[in-house]
């Protein structure tokens, strides 16, 4: 259900940004597409039984769909599979490395990384798929991702949409039991394939 979700919102979200810009209707509801991929990632760690392959697939598809991405936005970013992969690497840092210090300073490393690199989302997306995974089982969980959020919106006011994401937070802590699977192919090709396909449209507009 969640992976539906995430699809569907994302695609009302590029729909209002490549053919309706003056809509602001369709961002908003588009603010709620990336937590449900950041809770994705977090779920898909404490399930997949190799999380080194696991972060292959999502490196191989964030290097797929790159290109395509750069031609439709042109804004100097990394997609947002890239974004996801570093989230992973998060996970794994917090989960794997077990003196404290090493910890924090491997996750301030990580942060660094992600404004060097200029990913979909930045440090922000990468807190939020670490928090799916550190609050998973708890109430918490919605507080910390609301005032993540709310931090991130004061930081970067440009961002003020993504305050409607907080919704996405409810959803997901109190109906994750009802979530089920699709193909992995789809599940994988749907980004870059729906980039390719909303490319090809607009080059038939034009």
């Amino acid at each position: 259900m969640f992976k539906i979700l995430a699809f569907a919102f994302m695609i009302i979200d590029h729909i209002g940004l490549f053919f309706f810009p003056e809509m602001t209707e369709f961002r908003i509801i588009g603010r709620l597409a990336f937590p449900f991929f950041a809770f994705g990632i977090a779920f898909g760690y404490t399930k997949t039984k190799n999380v080194i392959k696991y972060g292959e697939r999502l490196l191989l598809l964030a290097l797929i769909s790159q290109p395509i991405f750069s031609l439709l936005l042109h804004n100097g970013k990394l997609n947002i599979c890239f974004t996801l992969f570093l989230g992973l690497l998060a996970i794994s840092i917090y989960d794997k490395v077990k003196k404290p210090w090493l910890k924090i300073l491997g996750l301030i490393i990580l942060s660094l990384f992600t404004f060097w690199l200029k990913v979909d989302y930045g440090v922000y997306g990468v807190l939020m798929i670490l928090f799916f995974y550190i609050f998973r089982n708890n109430i918490y969980l919605i507080i910390a991702q609301s005032l993540l959020t709310f931090v991130f919106v004061l930081i970067t006011p440009t961002s003020f949409l993504q305050i409607f994401a907080i919704p996405a937070f409810f959803i997901i802590y109190y109906f994750k039991q009802y979530d089920f699977k699709i193909n992995k192919v789809i599940a994988y090709l749907f980004y870059p394939v729906h980039l390719l396909i909303i490319y090809l449209i607009l080059l038939f507009l034009k």
